[in-house]
């Protein structure tokens, strides 16, 4: 499983025109799943990213996480993370998982 983590003062997804996900203060998650990846690594994931120390404390120091702040987190699945581009130009996705796994 890998995903990209960014802080948001808000973020939104839409598709076709139709909003899917919207989100205040908080993370963008981008997750790409993996053939091998199962629940508990699903779990571990979730618990990694929720508890990153990434927000400001009232001393300006990075010591807070998504928990402690009360944020939300909005995730998207990105099969992309996976792409593999070694020795060609056209990357090959045969590690992510396939849509109805992810």
């Amino acid at each position: 499983m890998r995903a990209v983590v960014q802080r948001v003062s808000r973020a939104r997804v839409t598709v076709e025109a139709r909003v899917t996900g919207e989100i205040a203060a908080g993370l963008m998650v981008l997750l790409g799943v993996g053939r091998e990846d199962t629940q508990s690594v699903a779990v571990s994931m979730a618990e990694k990213v929720a508890n990153l120390r990434i927000f400001e404390d009232d001393q300006g120091k990075m010591n807070r996480s998504l928990l402690d702040v009360g944020g939300a987190a909005l995730v998207v699945s990105q099969f992309t993370l996976y792409g593999d581009a070694r020795g060609q130009r056209r990357p090959s996705f045969i590690s992510a998982a396939p849509p109805e796994q992810a």
